[in-house]
């Protein structure tokens, strides 16, 4: 019987991880600049972390986590998302004590169970930032501009930014009873899902994606326009420093997350170059109360996350390419005859050791099979090693980009050998 990976998960290879990497090493040099530090949580942590976060009327909470008991009894749950672990963090060592800000970032693999379809999988990773410690609209305001720029350095266009604010625990609360009133006489016309949030969580209902529900909910009243002072002001004072630094912004007053944690500033980017059903990039929000709930001293906070696996898939669809870093150079060395191999070992000890990447003919091919191989796997140099070259010390060397052909000494022109590879 031929063994599969489970539904849902997937091996990387080949293209994949070339985009993985891009959009990785995209990520983190940009948060590096942006003075945050890396943290890595445990891919699964004790289930409470999850349902006193994310908020147990949530879709996660209810039917996507994967959790299960240990030996002893004690339910765990394979992390569905990463801000949660990370505040669990926070907390335990007592990080929030440090100077704050505290600005963290995570890459890791997020578990869900739901349907498996393009660029949303069971076994799934995420990039994201986590800023400890300030409600300063400032904050906001940089956390945006962050997530705005990672996807422009990317090379997406068309981009737009949402933002919204869904008020503070006072504000909301007020919001909701008039949310809720709005929707009493059409309740039972909801979809099951959203006849639920009714009561529980209202908000999530502009989640929903049902048509019936979505025509129900277009003159509904928007909580944007139900601000208290402090609110209208917090995110009056975001969009005053995005328009210092030109990040273009839309204000969508129906604009919500789906985890229950979320404060004021919540906020989306989209490419227009996408069908609306699927052109959200990334998103997060501000989440004051979660080190409180936590059992941790209140500290506001504020975060995004992004989907690597789903970014690689809308980088193909709009034949966005990735760009590899570092060293260009990829040398192949083909060698004539099996005995000629040595001397190729040698040469590839010697490129390597000078950080070049290259690799060795291993088949036996012709020289001219080997070549079109090379060309085919983007080597951008090969050098062909044959009796000549191993009385004289003199290789042939071309340029698979120019088609240039050199005659070098290595051992004797070290530099001016390396130099062609620049």
């Amino acid at each position: 019987m031929v063994l599969n990976s489970p539904r849902g998960t997937s091996d990387i290879f080949g293209e994949d991880i070339k985009y993985r990497d891009f959009i990785i090493n995209t990520a983190k040099s940009l948060f590096e600049l942006f003075n945050y530090s890396e943290i890595i949580t445990p891919a699964f942590e004790h289930t409470e972390v999850f349902n006193r976060s994310i908020g147990e009327s949530t879709d996660i909470v209810k039917k996507e986590m994967y959790t299960f008991f240990d030996k002893k009894g004690r339910s765990l749950t394979l992390r569905p998302e990463g801000t949660a672990p990370v505040i669990r963090a926070v907390i335990e060592h007592k990080l929030y004590s440090e100077n704050l800000p505290l600005k963290l970032f995570y890459v890791e693999n997020m578990f869900r169970y739901e349907r498996p379809q393009k660029g949303r999988m069971r076994e799934f990773w995420q990039a994201g930032v986590e800023a400890v410690g300030t409600e300063e609209p400032f904050i906001d305001a940089e956390v945006i501009w962050l997530l705005n720029l990672f996807f422009e350095k990317l090379g997406f266009k068309n981009l737009k930014l949402l933002i919204n604010s869904v008020g503070c625990s006072i504000c909301r609360r007020e919001y909701i009873d008039i949310f809720r009133e709005f929707l009493k006489p059409v309740v039972k016309s909801l979809c099951p899902d959203c006849f639920l949030r009714y009561e529980k969580n209202p908000l999530r209902i502009f989640d929903c994606k049902i048509n019936t529900c979505l025509e129900t909910l277009k003159n509904s009243p928007k909580i944007y326009d139900f601000l208290c002072t402090e609110c209208r002001q917090h995110i009056g004072k975001i969009m005053e420093f995005l328009k210092v630094i030109g990040v273009n912004f839309i204000i969508k007053e129906n604009l919500v997350r789906g985890f229950d944690y979320y404060t004021r500033t919540i906020f989306e980017i989209i490419s227009e170059d996408l069908e609306s059903a699927q052109n959200a990039l990334g998103g997060g929000g501000r989440y004051d109360k979660l080190i409180g709930q936590f059992g941790g001293p209140d500290t506001p906070s504020i975060g995004f996350a992004v989907g690597i696996d789903r970014t690689i898939v809308l980088m193909k669809q709009l034949k966005i390419k990735f760009m590899e870093g570092g060293k260009q150079s990829r040398i192949f060395i083909i060698s004539m005859r099996d005995d000629f191999k040595h001397y190729s070992f040698k040469l590839a000890k010697f490129l390597r050791d000078n950080n070049l990447s290259c690799e060795m003919s291993f088949l036996e091919k012709s020289v001219g099979s080997q070549i079109k191989n090379a060309e085919k796997n983007k080597f951008s140099h090969v050098i062909i090693i044959g009796e000549d070259e191993i009385k004289s010390g003199i290789i042939t060397m071309k340029n698979l980009k120019t088609f240039e052909q050199f005659k070098i000494n290595w051992k004797k022109q070290l530099l001016e050998f390396l130099e062609l590879f620049k």
